[in-house]
């Protein structure tokens, strides 16, 4: 498939998905009620369906799909590995340990089918998530291979993890309970204000991807190409991994820990035949994104099971395909 045939098909399903989920939902609507209460027309309790729960859901679905897409596809070209996503800098481990600390420590996370904006949980994952981000600059000129920061960042998500763990041990049954739940990932507790937020993260990230895909291009030539051609090691490295910590941090602190999206969406992208340059892949993926997003939320709304189960059954075919594919070439290449 072609970039710019692509656009317009990813286009297409992403309208398709947002108005199936718009129009489409366990209370028992008439079309005509729905449609009213989008013109501002029909009764409070539909209004409130509508305007308060459906809309913001589907509006979160999309940016979230979008920005871990994107922040999926800066790490794969950054670290040049295919198994990079937004989870491997630590950032959403982070996240995760600063809302543990909030909601085990007492704080509630919200009810189940209420919104969440900027509530203590909230920002203890956006705390913590900037902590991790705060850590990686500090030691990023200390590492001279990607290799090393990639593994740092790892470490620090398995080091974040097991003070998760020590944390729900002693936690009270209902934290706990809370706490899992949130886990579990799930695009219906954001409100207009977080999605206006996500909105004005994902805007300037696209906008900078977009500006910087030569360098981005002549950094997977490998780094001291992309020096002798002028890139600014430094600056680009600044940039990439800001970007990709800022929108894994933001849906993390709205969604949960979501799980896949980022790392899958490229490489459903490259198996539908978009390759080549950074330019030629940004929107694509970004539509990817959102498209796989909204499609899981509906699957999630249809069967009611958790987003993470949805999202790993279709991310983690797509990594053991790219393991197995990958053993295959190399082995192809030892035995030349």
């Amino acid at each position: 498939m072609k970039a710019h045939w692509s656009l317009p098909l990813l286009g297409a399903a992403v309208m398709a998905l947002f108005g199936i989920g718009l129009f489409w939902g366990p209370a028992h609507l008439e079309w005509s009620e729905e449609w009213a209460a989008l013109q501002g027309r029909g009764g409070e309790t539909a209004g409130t369906i509508m305007w308060q729960l459906r809309l913001p859901r589907l509006v979160t679905a999309t940016l979230s799909g979008a920005a871990l897409g994107l922040a999926g596809l800066l790490m794969q070209t950054f670290f040049r590995n295919p198994l990079a996503g937004p989870g491997v800098l630590g950032v959403s481990s982070g996240a995760t340990l600063g809302v543990a600390l909030v909601a085990l420590g007492g704080a509630s996370i919200g009810s189940v089918s209420g919104t969440v904006e900027m509530g203590p949980q909230v920002v203890g994952a956006l705390i913590g998530g900037g902590a991790v981000m705060a850590l990686l600059g500090l030691v990023m000129g200390r590492f001279r291979s990607r290799t090393a920061l990639l593994i740092f960042g790892l470490m620090v998500g398995y080091l974040a993890g097991a003070l998760v763990t020590v944390l729900q041990a002693g936690a009270e049954a209902g934290a706990l309970q809370a706490f899992v739940h949130w886990g579990m990932g799930s695009f219906a507790h954001a409100g207009w204000a977080s999605c206006t937020i996500m909105l004005c993260a994902l805007t300037p990230a696209i906008f900078w991807s977009w500006k910087a895909s030569n360098s981005l291009d002549m950094w997977t030539m490998g780094a001291l190409t992309a020096k002798t051609m002028g890139v600014d090691e430094r600056a680009l490295s600044w940039s990439a991994l800001g970007t990709a910590g800022i929108l894994a941090a933001l849906v993390t602190a709205w969604c949960g820990p979501v799980a896949f999206l980022g790392l899958a969406t490229p490489h459903l992208v490259r198996a539908a035949g978009v390759r080549g340059r950074h330019s030629t892949m940004l929107w694509p993926v970004v539509l990817t994104g959102a498209t796989v997003a909204l499609l899981a939320d509906l699957v999630v709304r249809l069967a009611g099971v958790p987003l993470n189960a949805v999202l790993s059954l279709v991310g983690a075919p797509v990594v053991l395909m790219l393991i197995v594919g990958r053993g295959r070439i190399l082995s192809k290449l030892r035995a030349q």
